[in-house]
Formats: structure tokens, sequence, C-alpha cells
């Protein structure tokens, strides 16, 4: 499938992790000054979007005739909002820098992909961990040794996990927001985490974490 980045404005501590995980995505989208990211491995993002608040002007400038700059003066949106609409349906979204800077926007990103009516896989990245929102089944591949967390955001009638050392059913009480499902480990390179309804946070903490 497809993969499309979205660097976001956060701070970026490691550009060689960056650009080795930039080599495996199709598009690369800028939110505002999330430009500075592309910029610092100079590559050229295919989009630049947002409001230009935060951005360097000149070096917006210096893009305009290199990408697709789009000004979205909308206060209504975010800039992570406004990226992701321009996103191919059909493509697996990463975002980069968008969480571990600040926990306001951190949460208010759980809820913008909470909101994303687009049916297309959305995760958030960091040299240490990666988040996405799920409303159904997921599947994904992970280390042995890595810590996966399942947070409802949302009532889930059923909840089932393959590939983590504990069940849910281990901790007992309803699937609903305050049932804490952290710092569960990972026991197979397979994992799948089966939810009937609602919407959870799932959270997967590398064993290898950079810092």
């Amino acid at each position: 499938m497809p993969v499309t980045a979205i660097l976001a404005g956060a701070a970026i501590t490691d550009y060689d992790w960056l650009a080795s995980e930039l080599s495996h995505c199709d598009t690369i989208i800028c939110a505002d000054s999330g430009l500075r990211h592309a910029h610092a491995m100079g590559r050229v993002p295919d989009s630049i979007i947002g409001d230009f608040d935060s951005v360097d002007p000149e070096l917006l400038n210096y893009y305009k005739d290199k990408s697709k700059i789009i000004h979205l003066p909308d206060q209504n949106m975010t800039d992570l909002m406004k990226a992701l609409s321009i996103v191919n349906a059909t493509h697996e979204v990463i975002v980069y820098s968008a969480v571990g800077e600040r926990a306001d926007h951190d949460f208010s990103n759980y809820l913008i992909l909470l909101n994303h009516n687009k049916n297309q896989s959305v995760i958030l990245k960091t040299p240490c961990d990666e988040r996405r929102i799920v409303k159904s089944s997921v599947v994904f591949t992970a280390n042995i040794g890595d810590m996966v967390g399942v947070f409802p955001l949302l009532p889930i009638n059923t909840l089932s996990y393959k590939g983590l050392k504990y069940n849910p059913e281990d901790l007992g009480g309803s699937y609903i927001f305050g049932w804490n499902g952290a710092c569960n480990p990972v026991v197979s390179e397979r994992v799948e985490i089966n939810l009937d309804s609602g919407a959870a946070l799932i959270t997967r903490s590398y064993r290898n974490r950079k810092s």
C-alpha cells in the first residue's frame, strides 16, 4: 500500500532516523512549520499546507516553485487536520513530529484521529513508539519484548488480543474510557487486537528505544 508521510511542527532530534523512515514513503506533506524538517534533510515535499502562522516565510518562499503550496487560513482546523484532508484515501498515513512535545497537542491529535472519517490507517510515530486510533480490529508486526497499550476512548463491547502476554479479561471491568490496558508485553511478532465496537488508542513502545 502506498504511504504518505506528514511532517508536523514538533521537534525532531534524530534526522537520520527520520530520513530512513521517509525513504519508505511515496508522498511527503508538510504541515506548516513541519517544512523545516524536510528542509533540514534536503527533501522537497510534495505539498505544504497550513495557515502559515508558524513557518518561516523565507523558507516557504524558497519552496514556492518546488512544492504545491496550499494556504488554508481556517482557524477551526489544525494544521494536522488540513494535512489529513488532502491525503489520498488509498494511502496509509504516518505522521511524524506530532507527539511528545506538549500534552495538549498530543491529546488533540488523538481526538483528530478519532474523528478522521477516511477509512485508512494513520499512525503517529516517534523514534520511541507509535500510536494509532482504531475503530475495528487491527493486525500489526512488532518485536518480542515491545510494550503495547490499549486504552478505550469509546465503549467497546468485546475486546480480545493475540500476540500479547496478558488478556484483557485479566483486568476485568468494562472496556470504557478509563480502563487501563498499559504495559502488555509482545510475545509474538504478529499482534492482533480485536474490538467489535467503539474505539481505542493503541500504543506500541519499542523494546530498543532511541533516545
